[in-house]
């Protein structure tokens, strides 16, 4: 059987001991989407990495799409906890937005693989599915939009328009997924405080 690697547990927070069957077919498909995508996975494909009978997958997921589903959502879900949580130390809105960007960008590159399933195949949910993913998403966005317009009201980002921003902010943070290698150049700590840096100077934050 195939090594799944850490960075492809798909659940938040593990069930101690080894994993349940239903976190074996979540890690498995999240290495089979990121590396081959949706389409090219067969549900054979998800079983056999997983360890498990091909019918096994249908005792914890009705589908392929739903088990996609589940992934993209509990990725969603755990993007906007962290960015409420990412905040909630703080009161100086630099501080606020700096550990926002920072914390967002660590995340998609730690969790590379369930950030790209999140951003690049979630095109194959089904529509009930894709508004439940949207509306987390726009989720996400308020909040950013927020604590930037925030910055503005107290005069300490001199931009006019905090849905600029936060365009980048989403943009340098996501984007970290597609690229992102464990092996590459940067930490995803490191790239955590360069886009908090780039993000600030955007904002025109003083000192930056």
């Amino acid at each position: 059987m195939t090594e799944l690697r850490d960075d492809v547990s798909a659940t938040e927070e593990p069930s101690p001991g080894p994993p349940t069957s239903e976190e074996r077919l979540l890690r498995a498909a999240t290495t089979l989407f990121s590396d081959k995508g949706f389409e090219a996975t067969r549900t054979r494909d998800i079983s056999t990495m997983a360890g498990m009978s091909p019918s096994a997958m249908y005792v914890h997921f009705p589908s392929k799409e739903d088990l996609l589903f589940q992934l993209v959502r509990r990725s969603n879900e755990r993007a906007l906890a962290l960015v409420l949580e990412a905040v909630a130390p703080f009161t100086d809105p630099i501080d606020r937005v700096r550990a926002l960007v920072r914390e967002f960008s660590i995340m998609h590159a730690r969790n590379f693989r369930r950030a790209r399933i999140a951003q690049y195949e979630s095109r194959h949910l089904d529509p009930e599915h894709r508004e439940v993913v949207a509306e987390t998403r726009l989720q996400i966005r308020v909040a950013a939009i927020r604590e930037v317009q925030n910055g503005i009201d107290q005069g300490v980002f001199l931009i006019p328009d905090p849905r600029v921003a936060v365009l980048a902010i989403m943009s340098l943070a996501v984007d970290i997924c597609r690229w992102y290698s464990p092996d590459g150049e940067f930490t995803p700590e490191e790239l955590g405080d360069i886009n908090a840096d780039l993000v600030l100077r955007i904002l025109h934050a003083p000192g930056y």
